[in-house]
């Protein structure tokens, strides 16, 4: 009897026993038995400092896994020192659309290496990432760099492995590191002292005196105008109004010409008329002293034979007596 009760209490001991294992590594365990965990390494040539273990890792913002060990390994060959960092992704936090059932059974049948790689090819990186400011603690960013070349180091075969970029912190000292700050202080200082030597030139000394005195003449120049602008307005004002009267002037002499135009053109209408008549009398009077059967012409015709004879009458007189002058004094013989 006493053997079997100590067989059963020695099993429901190891019951217990194993219970409780189950029940810590569920507690304490955060139930990484009951779930899918991949590792993965990564080797940064930042510094790691503020990267510690349980470092959250995040792909663009979601928390998918975390940093799980870090180390520093000697190389034999040459002394050489890099840092791996592990990480785990928790499976569970990256799942497929449901459309994509032939990717998913890719992934069951090539494997979880042949598809990370297959993201890697796609441009997955992993980069620091500052998680705060104050406390200066990193995690690690997994995103997308398609322009980023993969550089695998290959060190953990036992591990797939991750490539990294260049975290924006470390991209930005670089670009500090790589700006001539000795060159930009030379050329500052030069410049600096350009402008000393030059302020304290005796040419600028009298240039600002110089600039001093025509401020003044300008001043008294300015004063000199603002009084004789008034005088200026008030003449202004008044060839204005002087100018104004005569437009009205202007103005009203059209008018009355635009009113006498009408009478105007009305007499010189009557007068062409007239002028008409007359040239039309003139006209006739002149038909009546040209025609062929005008008396008048007739008696002028007689008139100038009359005229004719006379004149060889008095031209024969002229010969007779230029032949015979005593004529005149005896008369003409018989």
């Amino acid at each position: 009897m006493s053997k079997q009760a100590n067989t059963k209490v020695i099993g429901a001991f190891v019951v217990g026993a194993v219970a409780l294992v189950i029940a810590g590594i569920l507690l304490f365990g955060s139930g990484k038995l009951l779930s899918r965990q991949r590792k993965v390494v990564l080797f940064f040539d930042d510094s790691v400092s503020g990267l510690s273990i349980g470092a959250p890792v995040d792909f663009r913002g979601v928390k998918i896994g975390r940093v799980t060990d870090i180390n520093v390994v000697l190389e034999k060959k040459d002394f050489s020192l890099r840092i791996p960092v592990f990480i785990e992704i928790e499976a569970e936090r990256v799942r497929f659309d449901s459309s994509e059932n032939d990717l998913a059974e890719l992934v069951q049948t090539a494997g979880q290496n042949t598809f990370l790689e297959m993201l890697v090819k796609r441009g997955l990186r992993a980069q620091l990432e500052m998680q705060s400011f104050v406390t200066g603690q990193l995690g690690i960013h997994l995103d997308f760099f398609p322009d980023k070349p993969a550089r695998l180091v290959g060190a953990e075969p036992g591990y797939p492995e991750i490539p990294t970029v260049d975290s924006s912190l470390s991209e930005l000292t670089k670009t500090v590191q790589n700006i001539p700050l000795a060159d930009i202080t030379d050329k500052l200082t030069k410049i600096l002292n350009g402008i000393e030597q030059l302020i304290n030139s005796p040419d600028t000394k009298d240039t600002i005196a110089t600039l001093n005195q025509t401020v003044k003449a300008m001043h008294t120049l300015l004063v000199n105008l603002d009084g004789q602008v008034k005088p200026l307005a008030k003449s202004a004002d008044l060839a204005l109004g002087e100018s104004q009267v005569a437009l009205a002037n202007v103005s009203k002499l059209a008018r009355n010409i635009n009113e006498r135009i009408p009478r105007i053109a009305a007499g010189l209408e009557d007068t062409v008329k007239g002028a008409g008549v007359t040239i039309k009398g003139a006209n006739k009077a002149i038909d009546g002293f040209t025609g062929d059967n005008s008396p008048v012409r007739l008696e002028l015709m007689k008139t100038l034979d009359e005229f004719a004879s006379a004149a060889r009458s008095f031209r024969i007189l002229a010969d007779y007596l230029e032949s015979h002058p005593e004529a005149l004094v005896r008369g003409k013989g018989k």
